[in-house]
């Protein structure tokens, strides 16, 4: 009779075990995904540059509220869960095809008034984009600066 009682017990707490786990994995994924569609919905298309600073701003704030930690040169480090890095791609020369690429941390030191003086109606396209395999959050995203 004891034994049948602990048998239950074990089953029983392996079954809440388990389904705790299993919501805990659902709601981290229901996060990642609300999360994600706050830069997503301005990757399936062309944006202006007043959108690039905007999801500048929302990444940098992110990253904030994150507590990701930066580089010795100001940069955010990926810690694989949950921070978000931005860059900005500049065609320099359409002949060459040559380009240069910008962390949004230089953007951001630049400050967003300049930046958006000089590329608010320019138009940019999302040229990549990296999720964090842990979490399913975004991890990366490359603006480029198309010529129209």
């Amino acid at each position: 009779m004891k034994k049948g009682v602990i048998i239950i017990a074990i089953i029983f707490i392996f079954l809440i075990s388990a389904i705790v786990a299993i919501n805990i994995k659902n709601k981290g994924a229901r996060m990642a995904k609300i999360e994600n569609e706050a830069f997503e919905k301005y990757l399936n298309s062309k944006i202006y540059g007043t959108d690039v600073m905007t999801l500048i701003n929302k990444a940098d704030n992110k990253n904030k509220v994150n507590d990701i930690q930066k580089d010795s040169k100001g940069y955010y480090i990926n810690n694989n869960i949950d921070s978000l890095q931005i860059d900005i791609e500049f065609i320099t020369d359409e002949e060459k095809e040559e380009t240069t690429i910008y962390k949004m941390e230089q953007i951001s030191r630049l400050g967003s008034s300049e930046f958006i003086k000089n590329f608010d109606t320019a138009k940019f396209e999302c040229s990549e984009k990296k999720y964090h395999k842990a979490t399913g959050k975004l991890s990366y995203i490359r603006f480029t600066h198309i010529s129209e």
